[in-house]
């Protein structure tokens, strides 16, 4: 497994220093046209069994958008023709059926047939999320200049790498025995990286949203900047920082576009339906307070060592000899020892992302008052279109925030539970 690891880490960076370069040559970091750089995270190929090639980096200009989007379904095409089990039927992804859903994945169709254990499988989705984590790293570095578009990627790159710590446990489970895995535990970890996916695409989806607004405002305000420069009440430096402002929003609008459409198909693919026709994605739900207030973490805790395989398979050794005993006991020990650090560790986000969810929905309810009120003075006639669409985007910048919130405790909440399950 490490050698196997070790050989794709060259190409890895290759991809990723031959996008620098572009970004370095082909424009500057903020230029005329935003680098909409995408690494197809297709889980089309057999869902979640993929050769390294169904990954190709692609690095186009925002007037290209249109055709490296079409270029990205078909470069995939053969693999979801013989990998995907479309159901027509669907006109919606709901995140609380992404378990049915995902059993339209013909790959996991054949798995729950023959459900021995499928080492490749657990490799390619664990390869499938490292490789849009360091898509999110590079866009990170891309954006280091940008606070706002920097914070996003590493806050996305560090979510899927909690994904990314579940599937690699499952593949070291895999590893460690011979038996088959269960039936319902296959089913949660093609689950598990539906969540994710689907995590991504709204996470994108609403900063897309959001920074639209923000474009549009700072398009009215560069002309306003011309037209007092016009009458002598502004400098070209104004102008001209008027102008960067409204770069940068664009730049990050598109970006972000770019990646909540890569999310939607990855996710479509992974589900195993069309994604060249409307199927609506819905929202990550903000899961149970109340089921979060109530959580009994000592319970959790005893639950989550009895489901943890690392640990079944201590228990589960033979042991003869004394020493073989002490051994045994040693391994049974630090495997309790490491569930348990996990679970101290997972229960502390858990609190922190119902902290980061109060905070941000009491400032949206409050942005949402202020919103109301500017509707009716825009009605009234009494503000600018300039101070308008500056208002819109603060309450689009709430609302964003709002919706971050609830992703990040949704993570939290399903990363706890899938690790007291044992799926982690």
């Amino acid at each position: 497994m490490r050698k196997q690891a070790d050989r794709k880490v060259p190409q890895k960076r290759m991809c990723l220093r031959s996008l620098r370069k572009k970004t370095e040559h082909g424009m500057g970091a903020f230029g005329s046209a935003c680098v909409r750089t995408a690494l197809v995270l297709s889980l089309a190929a057999g869902g979640l069994a993929l050769p390294s090639a169904a990954f190709p980096v692609m690095a186009e200009t925002a007037a290209d958008v249109s055709e490296s989007a079409s270029g990205n379904v078909t470069d995939q095409s053969d693999s979801l023709d013989t990998a995907v089990q479309t159901d027509t039927s669907v006109t919606c992804v709901d995140y609380n059926n992404l378990e049915q859903l995902v059993q339209n994945n013909r790959n996991l169709k054949n798995a729950l047939d023959n459900y021995t254990s499928n080492k490749e499988t657990y490799e390619n989705m664990l390869k499938t999320l490292e490789d849009e984590r360091d898509y999110m790293k590079f866009m990170q570095e891309k954006y280091e200049d940008d606070a706002e578009a920097k914070a996003t990627y590493k806050m996305n790159a560090s979510m899927l790498n909690m994904s990314i710590s579940q599937i690699t446990k499952q593949l070291e489970s895999q590893e460690s025995k011979l038996q088959t895995t269960s039936r319902q535990k296959t089913i949660d970890s093609y689950v598990l990286t539906a969540q994710s996916l689907m995590r991504t695409y709204n996470q994108m989806n609403t900063k897309a949203q959001a920074e639209e607004k923000n474009y549009q405002a700072a398009q009215s305000s560069y002309q306003v900047a011309l037209k007092k420069q016009s009458a002598g009440m502004a400098t070209a430096a104004d102008v001209m920082a008027a102008s960067d402002t409204m770069q940068s929003a664009k730049n990050r609008y598109e970006s972000y576009q770019q990646q909540a459409s890569n999310a939607r198909f990855n996710l479509l693919s992974a589900l195993g339906l069309d994604t060249s026709v409307g199927i609506a994605i819905g929202s990550v739900p903000l899961p149970d307070l109340a089921a979060i207030e109530a959580v009994d973490f000592n319970s959790d805790m005893e639950q989550a060592i009895g489901n943890s395989s690392s640990v079944q398979n201590a228990r589960h050794q033979s042991a003869g000899t004394a020493t073989e005993i002490s051994v045994k006991s040693d391994q049974e020990s630090q495997a309790e020892g490491t569930v348990r650090s996990r679970m101290q560790s997972l229960y502390d986000q858990l609190k922190a992302a119902k902290l980061q969810y109060d905070g941000a929905e009491a400032a949206y309810q409050s942005a949402s008052i202020t919103y109301a009120s500017l509707q009716k003075k825009q009605q009234a006639g009494m503000l600018g279109q300039s101070d308008y669409l500056q208002g819109v985007a603060d309450y689009y910048s709430a609302l964003d925030a709002r919706e971050t919130a609830v992703v990040n405790l949704n993570q939290a909440w399903e990363t706890y539970n899938w690790t007291v399950k044992g799926v982690s």
